[in-house]
C-alpha cells in the first residue's frame, strides 16, 4: 500500500495532460517544490477540484507511486482573492512562480525559502498595493531568492580589491562576484566582459531588500532612473545565472 503524505502548500503551476488530468507544481514547506499527479481532476465531479488551482494556499494530501506522485486531496486555506482580481498582481505571482521553477530544481525542503514565498504572497495579497509596491515586492522575492540560494552579490566592499564602496562610480560586474569600485574597473580591464553601470541608489535599495526588512523596504521611494536602472541589472544577474547553471 502507498503511504500517504500530508502538508500545506501554495500551487504554482498546472499542465493538462490527456482527457482529463494535469500536472501540478506545488511550493511546500515540508518538501520544497513538489511536481504532483492529479488523476481527472479536470472532470466536474472531481473533489480536487475545489481546492487545487494555480496561486491557491491548501492543505494537501499526496501518495508515492513508482514513478510520481499523485495528488488525493486539496482542501484550501486561503484563495488570494485580492491577487486573482488584479492583472498586475496576477503577472507578479506569475513571474515569482516562474522565478522559483526555474531556480529550484529538486525537491528539497527549505524553511527560509518557504517563509520568504508564504510572506511574499501575503502582502501580495493586501488590498491597498499600489503600482509601485506591487513590482517592487517580485524584485524583493527576486534578489532574496538568490540570496538564500547562495547568489547574493557582494554589494558593501569592492570583490577585488576588498576595500569599503564609497558612494561614487560603481559598476556591476557578475562574473566578478558583485559591484566592482571604479578604480579596480579601470585597473583591471573589466570592459572586455559583461559590466553594466550601477547608481549608488540602486547599490543601497538593493541592501535594504537583502534585510529581509519588508517593512522598511516597502517604504523606500524609487526615481524612475534609479528604477530603470534596478530592472536592468536584475535581469542580467538572472541572465548571468542562468547561463551560468543551465
Amino acid at each position: 500500500m502507498h503511504q500517504r503524505y500530508r502538508t500545506k502548500g501554495i500551487f504554482l503551476t498546472k499542465q493538462d495532460q490527456g482527457e482529463a488530468d494535469q500536472s501540478l507544481t506545488i511550493f511546500t514547506p515540508d518538501y520544497g517544490k513538489l511536481v504532483v499527479f492529479g488523476k481527472a481532476i479536470r472532470k466536474i465531479t472531481s473533489k480536487l477540484r475545489s481546492g487545487a488551482d494555480v496561486f491557491y494556499f491548501s492543505e494537501i494530501e499526496f501518495i508515492q507511486a513508482k514513478h510520481h506522485k499523485t495528488l488525493t486531496d486539496a482542501l484550501v486555506i486561503d484563495r488570494f482573492e485580492s491577487i486573482r482580481q488584479d492583472p498586475q498582481k496576477l503577472q507578479v505571482a506569475q513571474k515569482i512562480a516562474d522565478a522559483l521553477d526555474f531556480f529550484i530544481t529538486k525537491e528539497e525542503k527549505d524553511e527560509k525559502i518557504w517563509q520568504l514565498v508564504f510572506s511574499v504572497f501575503q502582502k501580495l495579497d493586501t488590498q491597498s498595493l499600489n503600482h509601485s509596491i506591487t513590482q517592487s515586492l517580485f524584485y524583493y522575492f527576486l534578489w532574496n531568492l538568490l540570496a538564500t540560494l547562495g547568489y547574493s552579490p557582494e554589494l558593501h566592499s569592492c570583490p577585488l580589491c576588498e576595500k569599503k564602496l564609497l558612494a561614487e562610480t560603481f559598476f556591476f560586474v557578475p562574473q566578478e562576484g558583485g559591484v566592482v569600485c571604479w578604480r579596480c574597473f579601470n585597473s583591471n580591464g573589466l570592459k572586455q566582459g559583461a559590466w553594466f553601470n550601477i547608481q549608488v541608489d540602486t547599490v543601497k535599495i538593493l541592501r535594504v531588500w537583502l534585510k529581509e526588512d519588508w517593512e522598511m523596504a516597502g517604504k523606500l521611494r524609487v526615481g524612475a532612473e534609479t528604477w530603470q536602472n534596478l530592472l536592468e541589472i536584475s535581469e542580467n544577474y538572472c541572465n548571468f545565472l542562468q547561463e551560468k547553471f543551465s
